[in-house]
């Protein structure tokens, strides 16, 4: 009876089929449908260790700079904004060629160059005027040497004092040797160095700018001037300001500028290495500082100079050492430019007690209220790995030296992401920094 019963049901249902074709619609629905669902699971950040943080992006420059940055009467920054190390890799177009700068800073170093060199070259009518001065430049010495011979007392009472002074240089010069941004030891005997020096002042650049371009227009400047061709007419020209736009200050602009202007390499050497032995450092360090390959005269003098005028600051030393781990240009700048954000913020903002680098690596100053505070000079702060890191290693040091507050400021801006990630961990930010301790005001700086 059960096998008849069987065979009834089985010769019932066998032409519709229906259970065979819904189990396997289902079972490839469900199939389906785990397979969409471990798919989701896996963008998840927390399901990967990848994607619990921000990648580095390619940006478009036309959505995070101003307009009068991103394009000028002689520059055109490209609209891809590409990643590189730490930061991101800049493209700039004009008539002089095509540059880079890596970081935000660099850019607007970069911008600056190219109007000093458009300046020199729509202003200054030199032309007729280099030939003479490189052949100046050629004979004088031989001159020099002629007379020597000839009326050894009359040459020697008519050299100028300042040739004796020119003297003093050739000990530091046997020191160490000059760096590849530095015009040789020749040059600064005759006395073309000098005048390289005041034209780069006069247009607002560093004279040991990496920039060759620009290097070669002060050169072609340079020799013109050397020559005493009456056709370079600086006093008429507009003058570009600050190299670099030196940030802290008038007092301190102009004393760096000063000193870049009227020393050569060897004798802002000579006057660091001093600045640095009242600072207490040890002679290794300041060698390893001063010998440093990343560090031009440049960085060097203005580093030195903002660590010397924070006197009452403990630990200057720390700074050094941190810096010297310098790797690239960009990294010199870095340093450089915190340097310069630290007086500020000492100067105007809140005296710092003395310098901390947690775990040996991140430099921070501390104020006499306890506040621990940290600049990053950079224009976009994304939530990576390094930054992670770095965020729970101040947060645990903080709490474990009884820090009441941690702040960080930030030329640029975090991102969303980092901004949330940070004060997590007890972290205020400050964003448009730069803005702030360059001008001393809160129009452009805001806590988020």
């Amino acid at each position: 009876m059960r096998k008849h019963e069987d065979n009834a049901s089985h010769t019932q249902q066998t032409p519709l089929k229906r259970p065979w074709s819904f189990a396997v619609a289902t079972i490839v629905f469900l199939t389906l449908l785990c397979a969409n669902f471990a798919t989701a699971v896996s963008l998840l950040p927390q399901s990967s260790p990848t994607s619990a943080y921000e990648t580095p992006s390619t940006f478009d420059a036309r959505a995070i700079l101003s307009p009068d940055v991103r394009k000028g009467p002689h520059h055109t920054v490209l609209d891809e904004v590409l990643p590189f190390r730490h930061t991101h890799r800049y493209r700039i177009t004009s008539p002089y060629g095509q540059f880079e700068a890596y970081g935000g800073e660099m850019l607007k170093i970069r911008i600056q160059e190219i109007q000093a060199i458009a300046t020199m070259d729509e202003e200054v009518n030199h032309f007729q005027s280099v030939a003479a001065g490189a052949t100046h430049a050629i004979l004088s010495p031989f001159r020099f040497m002629l007379d020597l011979v000839h009326e050894p007392k009359e040459t020697l009472l008519a050299v100028p004092r300042g040739m004796w002074h020119m003297a003093t240089r050739i000990g530091e010069m046997a020191v160490g040797e000059r760096g590849n941004l530095e015009d040789p030891e020749n040059t600064e005997l005759l006395g073309f160095s000098s005048v390289k020096r005041q034209v780069a002042n006069h247009f607002g650049v560093d004279v040991y700018s990496s920039n060759r371009v620009l290097q070669e227009k002060l050169n072609s400047l340079s020799w013109a001037g050397y020559a005493g061709g009456a056709a370079v007419r600086l006093a008429t020209l507009p003058i570009g300001g600050p190299a670099g736009a030196v940030l802290t200050g008038t007092a301190f602009s102009t004393t760096v500028g000063e000193l870049l202007r009227d020393h050569t390499p060897e004798e802002l050497r000579h006057l660091n290495r001093d600045k640095l032995a009242i600072m207490r450092l040890d002679d290794s360090l300041i060698e390893a500082f001063l010998q440093h390959p990343w560090y031009s005269p440049r960085h060097e003098t203005v580093l030195v100079q903002a660590l010397f005028e924070m006197n009452i600051v403990k630990n200057r030393n720390t700074f050094f050492k941190v810096a010297t781990s310098a790797r690239f240009e960009e990294e010199a700048l870095f340093f450089q430019r915190i340097a310069e954000m630290l007086l500020s913020y000492h100067q105007n903002v809140k005296p710092l007690e003395e310098f901390v680098a947690i775990d040996d690596r991140l430099l921070m100053g501390l104020t006499r209220d306890h506040t621990l505070i940290g600049m990053l000079p950079v224009e976009f702060l994304p939530w990576r790995a390094e930054l992670a890191e770095s965020a729970e290693t101040v947060a645990t040091w903080a709490s474990a030296q009884q820090v009441k507050k941690v702040e960080l400021w930030i030329s640029g801006k975090p991102t969303p992401r980092a901004h949330r990630e940070l004060l997590a961990k007890g972290i205020t930010v400050r964003q448009g920094a730069m803005d702030y301790l360059t001008f001393h005001r809160l129009a452009n700086a805001s806590d988020l």
